[in-house]
């Protein structure tokens, strides 16, 4: 039985009245339908690609900036983009991420190990997932003549160990030509070594701190209580002890004699030696035995330190600088540009911008910019700062381009050494090398960086001492190289007071 009219489709009710109505020209057409027709619309079964350019996985990170690059495609739409840190919730993709097919954001890891995971979801609900896993802290350190590792959270220590600073404890007082491993300490996220004495940071955000505390810089004294009498803590510990006042802290950085941390607010703590405001809290009273607050700075990233000045990388990417300016150590340039007068007040360095990465040595600060090229300032007896050119006083007060360096991803220095890691991997040093601590093979002083040893590729942290280095290559071998000191470079068959300007492998109990 044909179908009644009530039952036809609406389209084709319509379609009969318009024949019936039209001329006898048109009623030819009206016996098909010659409209086109739509095509099916194809089924999508393709899920979004992604590729992480940046972290890299499993590497070390020492400023709380991280920044990660990935691409992502789709055959048809891309309809969301998320990420997440370490488990905690998806959060979609800042709206300035995008540059075509490569997205940009930055994390801010915690000590210790870290995951980012990055998910791409199509519009017909495909989706992909990315994980890489890096680290974030510095696993290595170097001081005078004491050396050290972090490897699955517990610290290993070696070399000179006069004033404790090896952290073995009071029945072991002599130095250590091999690496001991420090008792009763995991959980160990960083390390920062710097002439004698050391501190380390644990995941759980505490600090512990051993060695020489002639100026306060263990940081074990007490709060200062007002109109109370106190004594200041100066006395050297030989075991690792708890500094009391640090809770929260994400990172540590080493002077000569005073000590930097970094808090999860992005504010700074300092304690030890201030005779030249180092410590940066508008004083430049003797010292301090206790933590106190640098003034006036916050969102900062990363910090440093040499001999008596401190610095800080903020998340704009702008460096701050305070204490001591005797050779330009603070870059403001200009007339009377260095002075021998304490600076306790963080100021700018005009004219350094897009800054990702930050380095110290005795008196001089390396800058990394983010199209790959360095900036440096401060001392230059050795040629640290790698502008090519000797300078009439030997120091600059005011930024320099290091020379023929233009892809750097890291930088490092201490005494008068400065390194950069390229953006393939290989290492470049410059500077002071009468000891070999440039790691190239040689002894000889250089104001260009030269390519260190091939063996050095690859590195995933890297921590120059006085004159000596220590190394850990991504395959998660240790070297060491530069001046063997009281067991300074940790292996037992090497020569004392010798130069090694070859990397030499160490291995740890």
């Amino acid at each position: 039985m044909a179908p009644s009219r009530l039952s036809l489709p609406a389209a084709w009710r319509r379609r009969a009245l318009r024949c019936a109505l039209s001329p006898l020209w048109l009623l030819l057409a009206c016996g098909e339908d010659s409209s086109p027709r739509p095509e099916p619309l194809p089924v999508d079964t393709t899920a979004p690609q992604l590729q992480v350019h940046s972290p890299t996985a499993g590497w070390n990170y020492t400023s709380r900036r991280v920044r990660v690059a990935f691409t992502a495609t789709d055959d048809t739409h891309l309809a969301t983009l998320s990420w997440s840190l370490n488990g905690a919730g998806f959060l979609p993709l800042p709206a300035k991420a995008p540059t075509g097919d490569t997205f940009l954001l930055e994390v801010a890891p915690r000590p210790g190990s870290n995951t980012l995971t990055l998910w791409a979801t199509d519009e017909a609900g495909h989706s992909t997932g990315q994980t890489v896993a890096f680290h974030f802290g510095s696993l290595s350190g170097s001081g005078a003549a004491h050396t050290g590792v972090v490897r699955q959270g517990r610290v290993y220590l070696w070399g000179r160990n006069n004033l404790g600073q090896l952290g073995l404890g009071e029945d072991v007082v002599t130095d250590q030509r091999a690496p001991r491993q420090v008792p009763s300490l995991e959980g160990v996220a960083a390390l920062a070594l710097n002439q004698n004495h050391t501190l380390a940071l644990r995941e759980d955000g505490t600090v512990w701190a051993w060695g020489e505390n002639a100026q306060g810089q263990l940081g074990l004294g007490p709060a200062p209580v007002p109109g109370a009498p106190r004594t200041p803590d100066l006395t050297p510990r030989r075991s690792p002890t708890r500094v009391e006042g640090l809770q929260g802290a994400v990172a540590l950085a080493l002077g000569y004699r005073h000590s930097l941390a970094l808090m999860e607010d992005g504010t700074v703590r300092a304690f030890g030696d201030n005779s030249a405001g180092q410590l940066g809290d508008g004083t430049a009273e003797s010292l301090r035995d206790f933590p106190v607050r640098v003034s006036e700075l916050t969102q900062v990233v990363k910090v440093v330190a040499g001999s008596m000045h401190s610095v800080a990388l903020k998340q704009d990417g702008t460096v701050w600088v305070w204490g001591r300016n005797t050779y330009g150590n603070l870059g403001q340039g200009g007339q009377g540009g260095q002075d021998g007068q304490p600076h306790p007040t963080p100021v700018q360095v005009p004219g350094v911008t897009d800054v990702v990465d930050i380095a110290s040595g005795r008196d001089h600060i390396l800058a990394l910019h983010a199209g790959g090229t360095v900036s440096a300032w401060g001392l230059d007896a050795s040629g640290q700062l790698g502008f090519g050119e000797a300078f009439p006083d030997k120091q600059s007060h005011r930024p320099v381009p290091v020379k023929a360096l233009e892809d750097a991803r890291f930088v490092f220095a201490n005494g008068n050494m400065s390194y950069a890691q390229r953006a393939g991997g290989a290492l470049v040093s410059w500077g002071q090398n009468f000891n070999g601590q440039l790691g190239n093979g040689g002894t000889k002083d250089t104001n260009v960086p030269v390519a260190a040893a091939e063996g050095l590729t690859g590195l995933w942290s890297l921590s120059p001492g006085a004159t000596h280095a220590v190394a850990l290559r991504e395959d998660g071998t240790l070297f060491t190289w530069g001046w063997s000191f009281s067991g300074s470079l940790g292996r037992e068959d090497l020569l004392d007071r010798w130069t090694y300007p070859e990397p030499i492998q160490v291995t740890l109990p």
